[in-house]
């Protein structure tokens, strides 16, 4: 394919070379330097129209060099029919030396034989006698001949080596930048992180797969528009970027907030660079973006799991520093419940059960700061209930509030934590209160 478009463009140049020497020649017939043939101008406008027509229909690159070069031997053979003389066969050497933009030592060699077989043909229709020898003129055009055809195959040669050279270099270096474009379209499209192209008027030029799931926009939906990434209260933020990058600076891992097509935002980790020309010019900007709001998640997890261990921890002296003085309450409590026949026995055993559901309580504050395993045991619920609404008999007294417990389920018994269920019997009577 590379051959054919360079032998396209000589044909090309040889076409435009041939119609400047048609109107020279035909200049020099009808100035009367030389004998007039109305037939010669003909030929010239039709063969040049001819030639025209043939490149632009795309004739194959090879036919139409070979009808190129009939038409180039016929100008010259008409343009030495009109009056042979050694002047006018200078214009076969004209025609040695303009077929050498071919760089082939095979056409060379086949025009150099044509031009011999045509001199020769005028030389019998014309009966114009000369001899190699019998004038100056005849001897240096024969000379020039010679020079020109044994030049014009070195060059033919010498060119061709060095051509082909340059083309191995230039179809190396052509694969060479196929094969890295290649690979950085595969980096571009299989890319995990988002990656998009702006012009200087943030304009989208170019979207990688990951970009469009990312921001939900589509390659079709976003090339060539100005999307709304960035959310309202970050525009002053995006405006100063935009101005750091035409002063060249780069921004590497930037931590920000973006906004997706259908106007969720998310945290996003953005590097910005500018796009430089090889002048030096600033042309464009890029962006690689990544979504890090499980990084976020995590990080607040963390920061909860740390508040945490700080409230476990406070809570664990809290609870020692009230064990302290429960200690004391709880035993002077047991002395006091030691006596059945109290008249406040009922009560000291009450307290009695309530210090001991204090220091459970306080054990689960421990819990917080050293975490275990749940201890489970069968447990009457109404017994449970029982020992809650006798409890908060006092605050039901104090607020005026009778109770009245129906419960036709007596011996219902569950596995689970005594103290915490009465905790949640408590809560639900004081909210009721």
């Amino acid at each position: 394919m590379q051959q054919h478009e360079i032998l396209n463009k000589r044909n090309l140049l040889m076409i435009i070379t041939y119609i400047f020497s048609a109107i020279v020649f035909a200049v020099v017939i009808t100035s009367q330097l030389l004998k007039h043939q109305p037939a010669f101008l003909i030929v010239c406008v039709a063969s040049s129209l001819l030639l025209v027509a043939f490149y632009y229909v795309k004739l194959p690159p090879k036919t139409l060099q070979i009808i190129i070069i009939v038409c180039w031997h016929l100008l010259a053979f008409l343009f030495n029919f009109q009056s042979v003389s050694i002047i006018t066969f200078y214009a076969f050497l004209y025609i040695i030396a303009i077929l050498t933009i071919y760089r082939s030592s095979l056409i060379l060699t086949i025009n150099i034989i044509l031009i011999l077989l045509e001199i020769f043909i005028l030389y019998k229709l014309s009966f114009f006698s000369f001899s190699l020898f019998n004038s100056q003129d005849h001897f240096l055009f024969f000379s020039f001949l010679i020079v020109i055809c044994i030049v014009s195959i070195g060059q033919s040669f010498f060119i061709k080596h060095i051509w082909m050279k340059l083309e191995k270099n230039a179809i190396d270096r052509e694969n060479y930048l196929n094969s890295k474009h290649a690979y950085l379209n595969l980096f571009f499209e299989q890319a995990n992180d988002a990656i998009a192209v702006f012009d200087l008027e943030d304009r989208v030029i170019a979207v990688n797969p990951a970009f469009e799931k990312l921001y939900g926009w589509s390659k079709e939906e976003a090339i060539g528009r100005i999307l709304p990434l960035i959310p309202p209260e970050n525009e002053e933020e995006s405006r100063q970027r935009k101005v750091d990058l035409m002063l060249g600076k780069k921004y590497h891992l930037h931590e920000t907030t973006d906004m997706r097509k259908d106007g969720t935002f998310f945290d996003a980790q953005i590097s910005l660079s500018p796009i430089i020309s090889p002048h030096g010019e600033i042309i464009g900007s890029s962006v690689i973006s990544r979504d890090i709001s499980y990084i976020k998640e995590t990080e607040n997890l963390i920061l909860q799991s740390e508040k945490l261990k700080l409230v476990g921890e406070l809570a664990a002296g809290v609870a020692h520093e009230i064990r302290n003085p429960m200690t004391v309450i709880s035993g002077y409590v047991q002395m006091m419940n030691e006596d059945s026949d109290s008249p406040y026995y009922e009560y000291t055993k009450l307290i009695q059960n309530e210090t001991e559901r204090i220091e459970l309580i306080l054990s689960e504050f421990l819990v917080l700061s050293k975490p275990q395993a749940n201890q489970y045991a069968p447990i009457n619920l109404a017994e449970a209930l029982s020992e809650v609404v006798q409890f908060l008999q006092y605050e039901f007294h104090s607020k005026a509030i009778s109770l009245k417990i129906i419960n036709e389920f007596l011996n219902i018994t569950i596995l689970g934590n005594k103290n915490q269920l009465k905790q949640v019997f408590i809560n639900l009577f004081k909210n009721a209160i």
